[in-house]
């Protein structure tokens, strides 16, 4: 495998490359690649159901709710900046986004904790956020443990990083011990990807994902 690169570091920057950001020729050639088309402008919100059972979210504005999945990170759904009340189940929370904000609701069952995803376009690179929910400090390492990718996270926080195309997986690390591992994922220039840990009984569970757009009107 070719040597994995790390680019400076970049803390607390969540960077979503958007098909809304790319030329048209672009976006033509690679609608497949880049989800949904996202208006010039907009604000961003996804949900991270930590609760036993599916989680729908509402936003006011629009007609459908997006159904995210037990123990799943839903896409980011695009809409109009300002305020909104967002409504997940039974749980609500009234926001505020401005353009070219995102959001990640954190859903435990009874209640939505708010996590800021500041945003930056940037094509690049490849994007890396890892999100820390345990009790904890841990950091994002390579598998073998001899490389920080996102390092000292204080418990339910967050960091984030720049990196060079790869085919990779990471782990999450307390100290020097794996708690949990991630997949292997192509990590693209131009897209981001999220890496969270959560505790899961008497240990840790990994997600590892490709972030993605949602529409829904």
């Amino acid at each position: 495998m070719k040597p994995f690169l790390f680019a400076a570091a970049q803390p607390l920057l969540l960077a979503m490359a958007l098909l809304g950001s790319l030329p048209a020729s672009a976006q033509d050639g690679n609608a497949a690649l880049y989800d949904a088309v996202a208006p010039a402008g907009s604000a961003y919100i996804r949900v991270l159901n930590l609760a036993p059972g599916g989680a729908e979210m509402m936003v006011s504005g629009k007609s459908a709710a997006q159904k995210v999945g037990a123990g799943q990170l839903g896409n980011y759904l695009f809409i109009t900046p300002g305020a909104h009340k967002v409504t997940v189940n039974q749980s609500s929370v009234e926001i505020n986004l401005q353009p070219k904000t995102a959001m990640t609701l954190v859903y435990n069952g009874s209640g939505l904790v708010q996590i800021a995803d500041e945003y930056v376009e940037d094509t690049k690179k490849a994007q890396i956020a890892f999100y820390n929910l345990t009790d904890k400090p841990m950091a994002l390492k390579t598998l073998d443990g001899k490389h920080a990718v996102v390092d000292g996270v204080a418990q339910n926080g967050t960091g984030t990083r720049m990196v060079n195309e790869v085919k990779i997986g990471f782990a999450a690390y307390a100290g020097e011990q794996n708690v949990a591992k991630f997949g292997e994922l192509f990590l693209k220039k131009g897209r981001s990807y999220s890496y969270v840990v959560v505790p899961e009984g008497s240990g840790y569970r990994a997600i590892g994902l490709m972030n993605g757009l949602d529409s829904i009107k």
